[in-house]
């Protein structure tokens, strides 16, 4: 396997699910900083509290299916390398052409 499309994948299973918890991080915190500066009147209803209880559990369920694509990539990055590997000691093996 090339070694830019190993790294590649190396990186992107690594960036992809770090990227998916800063985003709920974020958001989270958004949501604890701005219900604590609100005064006890202007605090939301029960509607937006259940809003954000379903965007809570959507970002879950995103970074749930993310880490499910990384963990195949390198599965598959892991199967391209075993052939990789398996097919050089037969190139080894043939005499050069020249």
């Amino acid at each position: 396997m090339d070694p830019d499309v190993r790294s590649f994948a190396q990186v992107m299973s690594i960036l992809v699910p770090s990227l998916v918890v800063l985003i709920a991080t974020v958001v989270v915190s958004i949501k604890v900083i701005w219900r604590s500066k609100l005064p006890p009147a202007a605090r939301p209803s029960r509607i937006d509290d259940d809003r954000f209880e379903r965007l809570e559990q959507a970002v879950d369920s995103i970074a749930i299916e993310v880490e499910r694509i990384s963990e195949s990539q390198r599965f598959a990055v892991k199967l391209l390398a075993e052939r990789n590997a398996e097919s050089t000691p037969e190139r080894a093996s043939r005499p050069n052409a020249s």
